[in-house]
């Protein structure tokens, strides 16, 4: 099956169990943040496992549904929990959620991770605003599976991240007094946290946090033609640079700290979005 094929299928069955809900927002929540949804309204909850051709996470921390609903007028759809390359997952076939998003009518995408920090500014519990990223991932959820209906083939990421949302996070967060910066995301295959001498690389490159994720959701969704914001929450210093060792456990110890600090920004952020 072609993975239009797919998407079409994904998206028929998803306006059947909605009653043909269209959400203008998208949220994909990263490893423990699932608890920072704002309450929704009129709320649809589909697990992942119920979605045909729909992929599964197997990470501790992403809880597998998606969720649909409103919240002060906003139409939501979100993902608890988002899918990895390092899970064995093909990685066209990651492309498959943001190009459901596209077909369901989402205009406005806002990815969250827990990452590791490169820049000394951003400790943990801060957040890191996208600004920008760069793809060490050395592949590309665009290759292979390109139809006109998913968007341009050539996809111009000169603004993956869109300026204004940027400029709105960080207002809101400022105003929150939550520490935070943009940042430049550098993306790995994982699932192995990094060495120090990788560090040291990603820094001269320009990157300020670490993460194993986002960019293919990103890369997708701007071929959509779907704005793309993102807060990446500091869980870690990197390795080298933190005097501990580095683990999951520790990663989803922290952000169930970030939790509420999450939620109470996305409560400021989605009325405006």
């Amino acid at each position: 099956m072609s993975q239009l094929a797919k998407v079409r299928k994904i998206t028929a069955f998803i306006n059947k169990k909605t009653k043909n809900f269209k959400p203008e927002i998208a949220l994909i929540t990263g490893s423990g943040l699932a608890g920072s949804v704002p309450e929704l309204k009129n709320k649809t909850v589909i697990p992942y496992k119920n979605i045909p051709d729909f992929l599964n996470s197997t990470v501790s921390g992403h809880s597998g549904n998606l969720i649909f609903g409103t919240y002060k007028g906003k139409k939501l759809m979100v993902m608890q929990g988002r899918f990895h390359y390092y899970e064995g997952h093909c990685i066209k076939d990651i492309a498959l959620a943001p190009r459901v998003m596209g077909m369901l009518g989402v205009k406005t995408l806002m990815v969250s991770a827990a990452v590791g920090s490169i820049n000394a500014k951003l400790t943990p519990g801060s957040l890191a605003v996208l600004s920008d990223h760069i793809n060490l991932m050395a592949t590309n959820p665009l290759i292979g599976n390109y139809d006109p209906a998913f968007g341009q083939m050539f996809v111009d990421l000169s603004e993956a991240y869109d300026k204004k949302l940027v400029k709105l996070i960080s207002s809101k967060a400022k105003k929150l007094k939550i520490n935070n910066a943009p940042a430049v995301y550098i993306a790995v295959t994982g699932p192995n946290f990094e060495t120090p001498s990788e560090i040291k690389a990603f820094r001269t490159l320009g990157a300020d946090v670490v993460g194993m994720s986002v960019v293919h959701e990103v890369i997708a969704s701007r071929q959509a033609g779907i704005k793309v914001c993102g807060c990446a929450w500091v869980t870690n210093l990197a390795s080298g640079i933190s005097k501990t060792p580095l683990s999951h456990a520790e990663t989803l110890s922290e952000t169930k700290k970030i939790e509420g600090k999450f939620k109470t920004l996305l409560e400021n952020v989605i009325p405006e979005m």
